[in-house]
């Protein structure tokens, strides 16, 4: 029997049960959201995405920016879970030299992410998170020179991560965080690299 098999196998097993270890945690999170909740509020946010590929020869940070809305759970003073829904530009540049010069390829990618956090605050206005996210790839494109590619079908559907940050939060509703997604899963559908999304991200969000 060829060992390449067991080693791709063992892959695919560890893969299905990191996946379905989030999933019941987030179903865990939903069961504690609906019998301690005390202040339900809703909010929006965005701001900019500095996102890169990991395992990947030479890769460079992308620019781009993410947007969306947000639940915030209060369970007592302290603790809170807060989901939220965004889109999520995301990818990687790199630059390779060869003989004929330096070669530019852009990798961009369009996630709708889903995460829940859970979020202790050291004092009111501060707060500390963390909790894992579920990433849906709605597209993906790489540009090498001036010709864009499709390359959607090359890359895996589902993205499985974790985030971890920060915010402050003024008295009128606004508020400032940060945050740093590092993704568990290989984004690549045909395995030949671990190449997985890591994402930096600085915002606003608002309160209503």
């Amino acid at each position: 029997m060829n060992p390449a098999y067991f080693l791709v196998s063992a892959g695919r097993k560890n893969n299905r049960i990191m996946k379905k270890l989030i999933l019941s945690g987030i179903l865990a999170i939903g069961s504690v959201l609906a019998v301690k909740a005390q202040t339900v509020k809703f909010g929006v946010k965005g701001g900019l995405n500095l996102a890169k590929v990991t395992n990947t020869d030479d890769a460079k940070t992308r620019a781009s920016f993410y947007a969306g809305g947000l639940v915030n759970v209060a369970l007592n003073e302290s603790w809170a879970i807060q989901p939220e829904l965004l889109y999520s530009g995301q990818g990687t540049k790199v630059k390779t030299n060869t003989i004929l010069g330096t070669l530019e390829s852009t990798l961009k990618t369009d996630y709708i992410n889903i995460p829940v956090m859970v979020q202790y605050s050291i004092v009111p206005a501060f707060y500390l998170e963390a909790g894992p996210q579920l990433g849906i790839l709605a597209g993906a494109k790489e540009k090498i020179g001036s010709k864009s590619y499709d390359v959607k079908d090359q890359m895996k559907s589902i993205d499985f991560g974790i985030g971890v940050g920060f915010g402050y939060k003024f008295d009128m509703g606004l508020g400032v965080s940060g945050r740093y997604n590092f993704g568990l899963t290989n984004i690549e559908d045909s395995g030949n690299h671990n190449s997985k999304n890591s994402v930096a991200q600085i915002g606003l969000f608002y309160m209503f």
